[in-house]
């Protein structure tokens, strides 16, 4: 048998690979947006939202280290700490075999900076996201406010 009688099983494999690929890579189940509130010439407030998709949810920055991704806040190479506003839910998760902390619908997290120079301040989140049958990989968003 020749290799070329396999020819149609490879490339109607290789087209069904490029499909769900290209679905994957599509898929944006969580939009953030960053709101700032400037307190004082010194000190500005940040405001984080997550807004996910139904069934899908992203992850606390304070998860059990085998767990998934927990959602990290970075700036000038340091992790900062926001404050979670949002209702979090605490369960055991079968995905990860372990207990989680996560959020849906919406998560709001809020911190302050201080000792402030210029009008702006640049930065990213890292959040991984599941809805309960996958996870997509980690992302990072990039966070630039002004004010």
């Amino acid at each position: 048998m020749s290799s070329y009688n396999y020819l149609p099983v490879l490339i109607s494999l290789f087209l069904l690979l490029s499909i769900t690929s290209a679905h994957t890579q599509k898929e944006k189940p969580v939009s953030w947006t960053f709101e700032v509130q400037k307190l004082s010439e010194s000190e500005i407030e940040l405001t984080a939202i997550a807004t996910m998709k139904p069934s899908w949810v992203i992850y606390s920055q304070f998860t059990e280290d085998d767990g998934p991704i927990p959602t990290g806040f970075y700036f000038d190479n340091k992790t900062v700490k926001f404050e979670e506003l949002s209702k979090a839910i605490t369960e055991f998760d079968d995905m990860f075999g372990v207990n989680v902390t996560k959020f849906k619908d919406k998560a709001i997290f809020k911190t302050k900076f201080t000792d402030l120079k210029g009008s702006s301040v640049k930065g990213y989140v890292t959040y991984m996201t599941c809805d309960g049958a996958k996870c997509l990989p980690p992302a990072d968003v990039e966070i630039i406010v002004k004010w």
